[in-house]
């Protein structure tokens, strides 16, 4: 009796892993996302960091391959980030940053 997985089929996960190992292996010696990466990226606008069961930003994205254009949405798992240089890779792709939500600070 085999075991029943639940993906249809692995290929698109691997390939997931393969683009992020790539990704964090140019990182790790130095390199950066070019500017055809960041222009391929979807925006994530008024993000700030959040959390599920791991790290991740939330936001309004524009020009995501899968969900369009949304007011509200969740990365994946965040995995690298450089806020200044306005990027982020999560397990599944890069965004480029627009302007970070930063938390209102109530006076008492």
């Amino acid at each position: 009796m085999s075991a029943t997985l639940p993906f249809h089929s692995l290929a698109p996960l691997c390939r997931d892993l393969e683009k992020l190992v790539t990704d964090l292996r140019n990182s790790s010696q130095g390199s950066q996302p070019s500017e055809v990466d960041l222009q391929a990226s979807p925006l994530l606008d008024r993000w700030s960091f959040s959390f599920l069961p791991a790290p991740c930003l939330t936001g309004s994205v524009h020009q995501h391959p899968s969900l369009g254009s949304c007011p509200n949405v969740h990365t994946s798992e965040l995995v690298l980030i450089d806020p200044q240089k306005r990027w982020a890779r999560t397990w599944s792709r890069f965004y480029r940053l627009g302007k970070q939500l930063t938390p209102e600070i109530s006076s008492i």
